[in-house]
């Protein structure tokens, strides 16, 4: 404990530093610096909260670190304003050769940055969130986008995404600003089972509708307080749509679309939302309700709550 005094209290799994695979901090002074004195290439499990003046807290040259984490959680670090920085390796580097950065992550979940710009930073080619099952994204009060295009195509086991005050957040996937990345299909989310988005107020749009043929295990969807969201479902350019105009949803057994928002349709105009499986349904607000529900194709309901704005 001497060699760290700014640290108000850190623990090393079963006290077996150097080989520990877990990693807690928690304290209001310790800096980058610390940070990477205790940071280990072996580690599975980070938690840090209350980091005062750490603005990255995964530098690129720590990346080769990435390979083995399992699980972040990051909370109340009032300077962070990036989480990773991804360098590109040298050329002929084994490192071009070895697993891709990120790709044991299991579990993300931020919460309380006021200044986090970007979850992810730098070149993203040999980055993949192949095991990345669970985001939490919570009070990152700049954040503007989570994922970029290449991105957002290695999330095959998402299950769950939770987003909730993320004030400037605009959309959950958006190319860079300069950036052209030639991305050879539709991003997909074949295992993503909950979608819970609320107080994001300047967010417009929620997933392409490109990524809508993957969302065969969907069960509930809940939108609260997105006042400028425009669609659901948008079609962005390059969009392959269906030809029979109907977004398909075979488990979404829950919508909940309690936002008061402006937006009218949730989906592209002219095209239906299938939920067979639909059992509870709540709007709430919507100034255009009779366009939304005439785009949703669904059973009996075993549940449905449906107001009118005032």
């Amino acid at each position: 404990m001497n060699a760290f005094p700014e640290i108000l209290f850190f623990q090393l799994a079963n006290y077996g530093y150097p080989t520990s695979t877990r990693l807690i901090l928690a304290g209001t002074s310790f800096n980058a610096k610390t940070f990477e004195q205790l940071f280990l290439h072996k580690l599975e499990f980070v938690k840090v909260r209350g980091c005062g003046d750490v603005f990255t807290l995964f530098p690129a040259r720590l990346r080769q670190g990435l390979k083995n984490l399992e699980e972040v959680i990051v909370d109340s670090c009032k300077s962070l304003e990036e989480v990773f920085e991804l360098g590109e390796a040298d050329e002929g580097s084994s490192e071009e050769k070895e697993l891709p950065l990120l790709s044991s992550l299991i579990t993300l979940q931020l919460s309380k940055l006021p200044e986090l710009k970007c979850i992810w930073k730098g070149p993203t080619k040999h980055v993949s969130f192949q095991s990345l099952a669970h985001l939490y994204l919570i009070s990152l009060d700049k954040l503007t986008f989570i994922f970029t295009p290449s991105l957002a195509q290695s999330l095959p086991k998402l299950e769950s995404l939770h987003i909730s005050k993320c004030g400037e957040l605009k959309n959950i996937i958006r190319e860079e600003n300069g950036e052209r990345e030639i991305i050879p299909e539709s991003p997909g989310f074949p295992k993503l089972k909950t979608i819970i988005i609320e107080k994001c107020g300047e967010l417009e749009y929620v997933l392409p509708v490109s990524v809508s043929p993957s969302l065969l295990n969907l069960e509930k969807m809940q939108i609260f307080k997105a006042h400028n969201l425009k669609q659901i479902f948008y079609s962005g350019e390059g969009d392959a749509l269906t030809t029979d105009g109907i977004i398909k949803f075979p488990r979404l057994s829950k919508l909940d679309l309690s936002s008061r928002s402006n937006y009218s349709f949730f989906g592209p105009k002219n095209f239906a939302a299938q939920l067979p499986s639909l059992q509870i349904l709540e709007i709430d607000g919507h100034k255009e309700l009779g366009n939304l529900s005439a785009q949703l194709q669904v059973r009996p309901l075993y549940s449905s709550n449906i107001f009118f704005p005032f």
